[in-house]
């Protein structure tokens, strides 16, 4: 059974605009469907995306004795660390698929979150917000970032891991 969440505002405008839909992949693309089919799609595969963040966490807590500070001293023992783990990630703000692992916080009434790209806890910004990230990810003719180019994280935990 999926979680149940809310878009922010402007990732719900984004698909009630027009809802992307997946092409075959591409030689060598990671994920085979990155666009996370809201309407009629594989609810296997819907929870694995949403699932994702804190998916990656846990193996990184779990394979290369990855520790967030705030959680408290890690348990000696690696299933206490990973439940410990896992408890606080239950508390974490959910965050949403975009495209492939960019994320976007959930929250209605919410919106100019800055993109996330989630790999385990190797995250890092990906666009100011769901607009630029479009740009960022599709857009051919954009150059490189200039210093204006400042994205503030503005959930809390994640934020802590960029």
């Amino acid at each position: 059974m999926a979680p149940h969440f809310e878009f922010a505002d402007d990732h719900r405008s984004f698909l009630a605009a027009g809802l992307p839909v997946n092409v075959p992949p591409e030689e060598g693309q990671t994920w085979s469907k990155p666009w996370p089919e809201w309407r009629g799609g594989d609810l296997d595969s819907l929870r694995r995306q949403l699932d994702w963040p804190v998916e990656g966490v846990l193996l990184d807590v779990e394979h290369n004795r990855f520790w967030y500070q705030g959680w408290g001293e890690r348990p000696a023992e690696g299933t206490a660390a990973l439940e410990t783990a896992r408890h606080h990630l239950m508390k974490a703000p959910m965050l949403v698929p975009i495209y492939a692992h960019r994320y976007l916080p959930a929250g209605r009434g919410s919106f100019g979150h800055p993109v996330l790209s989630m790999w385990q806890t190797d995250i890092i910004y990906y666009g100011l917000d769901l607009v630029d990230y479009m740009h960022q990810e599709f857009d051919e003719a954009r150059g490189e970032v200039d210093d204006s180019w400042n994205p503030r994280a503005t959930v809390s935990f994640w934020q802590d891991l960029l």
